[in-house]
């Protein structure tokens, strides 16, 4: 049974591509005055830290399981990125060749709630028996979904206003969801069209908090504010490339051809922003590749050139780091391998990333080589981890959360235990940004997320609304705190596969 619950609703509002430091920069100038109201007669933190790589997927589903990706037969979400190559051994009966998954194009977003897979479950299957409402949010198993008449910040919270003015519109019970997720897009769109600090960008913002401000009038004109938890988050940050570079050609001058799903033909898939990600063919399109072929690896242009595809990446211009995962890795156990360049000599170095087990029991260990590229050592907190011993999600965001790279020793191998994870991941620290997809250079500007620095990887959280809840301020968090706390509130238990947890829990 249930414990007693301290609200009988939640309503998530996940706001897409918005900085910590940006949100709580228009509170503090008066631009968001609701939502100012919901963070200071509630709980909320400056410092959350999102998933990593910090892109829509695998961030935004992430925060609506309360999981990350992983091995995704056994444990965690199937959906490791916005792009993956649908690779599996032994290969899925009746499928030729792998696809090719890209969310941002036609029907493949419809795709997203089966991808996910059986091993973890959105916070509606997990809350109970009850009404469950999505506004707009993609990640909708197990609620209704109604979509907004526009894709703008007032069509889809008004939307949410609607249901609980009259329940019976949508639900055949008359009751009001339990719980509501609306997702608004709107300001990732203009994120990366005009800029975080673009005035249309900030003016969204601002038009977001004032239909949150609805939002909460007709909840205490109902008489159920008192009764609801509200919470704001996004799925990551963001940052400004300092040059775009179009790539195609020096791909093309290798002879690289780029997969086609239809025929099984080609040698590599990618794609790259600020962090690449690189898949290429093994003995077959069904197989990740070995070291040895990625550093020996035949081409299928006319002369069958041989590259040595570490060395082709790392003449990229801008990239500082690349991960790769060892030959002998299992679900259960293995080595994740950084390699980076000492910036004065050139010298190739290779640091280690360890896990062990799975999902909220796995425990990573980062053993730098000479030059510790996360700089952890640099830091008293941090350095006390690089002690040869495995270590939980929340001992390394503890250490981390203030600085670059947080959690990511984490993060890294939970992406690369998916099947669907790419071979080789490149990244930049926003020298270069590439706009590159699956074999072409595409339209693209220099604001972007996907890195690993804090900017990009810290977001708000807030839940507030009715009285009784808890004040607090937390000085960190993860973005997959949000459902457990949301659980907690609602007095339902959390689905086994959740590796975030009610900050209630937090010392």
């Amino acid at each position: 049974m249930p414990r007693n619950s301290l609200v009988d609703q939640v309503i998530l509002i996940v706001i897409d591509d918005v900085r910590s430091s940006h949100l709580f920069d228009l509170i503090g100038k008066g631009k968001l005055p609701n939502i100012a109201q919901i963070a200071k007669n509630g709980i909320f933190s400056h410092n959350c830290i999102t998933s990593y790589p910090s892109i829509t997927f695998p961030c935004y589903s992430n925060i609506i399981i309360g999981s990350y990706s992983g091995y995704f037969p056994k444990e965690g979400s199937g959906a490791p990125m916005y792009h993956w190559v649908g690779r599996s051994d032994p290969p899925v009966e009746g499928k030729k060749f792998p696809i090719i998954r890209n969310y941002g194009k036609g029907s493949s977003l419809l795709k997203l709630n089966n991808d996910l897979g059986t091993n973890c479950q959105t916070i509606f299957e997990q809350a109970g028996d009850g009404n469950f409402l999505s506004s707009l949010n993609l990640i909708n198993r197990g609620s209704i979904l109604i979509p907004p008449k526009e894709y703008t910040s007032s069509s889809i919270l008004r939307g949410v206003e609607k249901v609980f003015k009259d329940p019976k519109s949508i639900f055949e019970e008359k009751n009001v969801p339990k719980v509501t997720v609306a997702y608004v897009p709107k300001t990732d769109d203009l994120m990366h069209r005009k800029g975080f600090d673009h005035p249309e960008y900030i003016t969204e913002l601002i038009k977001c908090d004032k239909y949150i401000g609805n939002l909460i009038e007709t909840l205490k004109n109902t008489g159920y504010f008192e009764s609801t938890a509200i919470g704001i988050i996004s799925d990551h940050g963001n940052y400004k490339s300092e040059n775009m570079y179009d790539i195609a050609p020096y791909f093309e001058e290798k002879g690289l051809m780029q997969y086609v799903p239809k025929k099984g033909t080609g040698d590599f898939d990618a794609h790259i922003g600020g962090v690449g990600f690189f898949n290429f063919r093994g003995k077959d399109w069904f197989h990740h590749p070995s070291f040895n072929q990625l550093k020996e690896f035949v081409t299928s242009s006319p002369d069958n050139k041989k590259l040595n595809l570490f060395e082709v990446l790392w003449k990229i211009p801008g990239v500082k780091l690349m991960y790769y995962r060892d030959d002998n890795n299992t679900p259960d156990k293995g080595i994740i391998y950084l390699e980076h360049r000492d910036e004065k000599t050139g010298e190739l170095l290779k640091d280690k990333i360890e896990y062990e087990g799975h999902g909220i029991k796995q425990k990573t260990k980062y053993i730098p080589d000479t030059k510790d590229f996360y700089k952890y050592n640099e830091r008293e907190e941090s350095a006390r981890l690089l002690d040869n011993k495995g270590h939980t999600i929340d001992e390394w965001l503890k250490v981390t959360n203030q600085i670059d790279f947080p959690m990511i020793v984490d993060q890294v191998p939970r992406y690369f235990k998916n099947p669907r994870s790419c071979d080789i991941i490149t990244s930049t620290l926003g020298e270069y940004g590439f706009g590159y997809e699956h074999g072409k250079t595409m339209p693209s500007s220099p604001y972007s997320h996907d890195l690993g620095l804090k900017k990009s990887m810290t977001v708000p959280f807030i839940i507030g609304g009715a009285s009784n809840i808890p004040r607090m301020n937390l000085s960190y968090c993860k973005t997959t705190d949000m459902v457990p706390t949301l659980l907690y509130l609602l007095g339902e238990k959390s689905h086994y596969s959740v590796v975030g947890k009610s900050v209630f829990d937090y010392s």
